[in-house]
């Protein structure tokens, strides 16, 4: 198992102010973390929750029932300990004792249960995670069982990230202040909604020494030049930085580290049944979309040469993966323009995209490159300048039939049920195939190597339908003041609260 979400890094221009300083290594007995993060938060209410970056905004406040390892494992945390019976449909968890709410509120078994049949209600993708849960009981205090439709090798990765947060239970019909058992705690008194967030440190805490800060303040910060500017001048101790700035932020002294996430960027097709655009109703001009991008050329000019090119929405170590998929389409633009005429648009077609590089500045060489290559091809380009805070929504919203897009996720399965399915979040159009849902709910149902078989089917057949024209396996770099530590965890587009630590002198 791998691994957090589906992500498109785009908002408004943002200018760096400094409402708190740096924590760097404590020494000046402020001890506050201050991170940066190019998405907004999303509500409290962890039925509308989603699992992408904005997940950075729930883990001071809400513990989980696991804790992934760097390898995306799951290890104890709320619960200490648990166990599948035979038919591998019931998962039976003990819990810590003695946890409790900043609302005083104990953690035990009726908590979790209220907590994941809540969660599991919404339509977001942290409830889509839980979606099998058939049914919580409540064994005694401190032992909850948790029934599945079917086995799931997907749930106890879910039970620690979003999914599995833990909030508390008389929050959960008004959760307009987060109530929970993590770490910090929200001040109100010193957060702007859609600004900065302040968290404190919770004296309750069972496990203080995993979090040596005694505050964390997250800015939202959507433009990359802002949060290396931020970096650079001490306003805050982390944050994302595209890779083409690398070379500048190292120079500064800082720390950045390089990693791959399992993020998959390039053109995401929407409107694979041509309802907007009739062309992409055609597989031959999905696939000349394929065939038009020169994946090693992009990864160089947009990314300094790091990442790797792919064919497919499943990185390498996830489930589904399959390397013999990665040369079915090589850079082909003259092929690209006969599967067009073949399919009847010898001319091309039109279509209209988001400017992304004219809405945020943070994919423009992205954006350059998407637009070129499907010009070399025959295809009419029409940019469209959509206000940055406006993109997730109107890409949801079935706008546009394309896109530039980045999907990252903690798991192949994870992957599946944001973007593959008829009703998953990214498939705005609620695209069907008959033939994908047969095979989704039938890894839903397998274990073993059964399940990895039809996993590698699924994969195959979208890559053969064409459903989307990946580039590559994203590479990220995020950079860390001189007195900050962060590791990177798999799966996870920024490293996760528990990682951060004051560096060693």
């Amino acid at each position: 198992m791998r691994k957090t979400v589906a992500f498109i890094g785009c908002a408004a221009l943002l200018t760096a102010t400094a409402t708190a300083c740096g924590g760097g290594a404590l020494a000046d007995g402020d001890q506050t973390l201050t991170l940066a993060e190019s998405v907004t938060a999303t509500p409290w209410d962890l039925a509308k929750a989603s699992l992408g970056p904005e997940s950075s905004y729930y883990q001071p406040v809400f513990d989980t029932l696991v804790r992934l390892d760097r390898n995306g494992a799951p290890t104890p945390n709320l619960a200490t300990s648990w166990s599948y019976d035979k038919t591998q449909t019931r998962l039976t968890l003990k819990l810590r004792t003695g946890v409790t709410f900043t609302d005083g509120t104990a953690l035990d078994a009726d908590a979790v249960r209220r907590n994941l049949l809540h969660t599991r209600s919404g339509t977001a993708s942290a409830a889509g995670e839980i979606r099998d849960i058939s049914g919580v009981e409540v064994v005694d205090a401190q032992t909850v069982t948790i029934e599945l439709s079917h086995p799931s090798a997907s749930l106890l990765p879910a039970l620690g990230q979003v999914s599995g947060m833990m909030a508390g239970p008389r929050s959960l019909k008004d959760p307009g202040t987060p109530v929970g058992s993590g770490p910090y705690r929200l001040d109100a008194s010193a957060t702007i909604a859609g600004q900065t967030y302040t968290y404190t440190r919770n004296p309750g805490y069972w496990n203080k020494k995993a979090f040596p800060y005694n505050k964390v303040v997250i800015k939202y910060l959507a433009d990359p030049t802002a949060r290396i500017n931020a970096l650079l001048s001490g306003q805050i101790d982390g944050g994302m930085v595209n890779l083409n700035r690398v070379p500048t932020v190292k120079g500064h002294g800082l720390k950045v580290a390089t990693y791959q996430p399992g993020d998959i960027e390039g053109l995401y097709i929407w409107d694979r049944a041509g309802k907007k655009v009739p062309a992409l109703g055609k597989l031959k001009v999905r696939q000349a979309l394929n065939y038009a991008f020169d994946k090693k050329a992009i990864l160089k000019a947009a990314k300094t040469g790091l990442g790797t090119p792919t064919t497919q929405v499943f990185a390498p170590g996830e489930d589904g993966y399959d390397a013999r998929l990665e040369n079915t389409y090589p850079y082909d633009p003259a092929k690209a323009r006969k599967l067009l005429a073949e399919a009847g648009y010898p001319n091309g077609f039109a279509v209209t995209l988001p400017d992304l590089s004219a809405a945020s500045a943070a994919f423009p060489q992205e954006q350059a490159a998407l637009t070129q290559s499907l010009k070399d091809i025959g295809i009419k380009v029409r940019l469209d300048n959509v206000p940055g805070d406006q993109i997730f929504s109107s890409v949801l919203s079935g706008k546009y039939a394309m896109s530039y897009f980045k999907l990252g996720a903690p798991t192949g399965w994870d992957k599946v049920q944001l973007q593959l399915t008829k009703n998953s979040t990214w498939n705005p159009l609620k695209y069907h195939d008959p033939k994908a849902e047969d095979l989704i709910t039938r890894i839903g149902e397998a274990t073993g190597p059964t399940r990895d078989t039809l996993f590698k089917q699924l994969n195959a057949h979208v890559v053969n339908q064409a459903w989307n024209a990946p580039w590559s396996v994203v590479a990220n770099a995020y950079a860390t003041a001189k007195g900050v530590t962060a590791t990177p965890q798999a799966g996870l587009q920024y490293p996760p609260l528990h990682s951060y630590a004051p560096a060693a002198k």
